[in-house]
């Protein structure tokens, strides 16, 4: 299940605020599982954008299901 979490294929880096909570907590969970903050913000963003197509402009979806 950890495997699920590796980060693959092609890397970029990002930047983004979160809220003091948010990356406290972000910290804790990745020093307990022994996965980097990348890995499990990675997981997270894929299951956000999983579940929530409405955010994406027209036309993506469908690019996205032919890839």
């Amino acid at each position: 299940m950890l495997d699920d979490y590796k980060l693959k294929g092609q890397k970029t880096k990002i930047e983004a605020e979160l809220e003091a909570d948010i990356a406290d907590k972000l910290s804790k969970m990745a020093q307990h599982m022994k996965l980097s903050s990348s890995e499990i913000v990675n997981t997270a963003l894929k299951r956000f954008i999983a579940s929530h197509h409405d955010f994406l402009p027209p036309g993506e979806l469908s690019k996205a299901k032919r890839s």
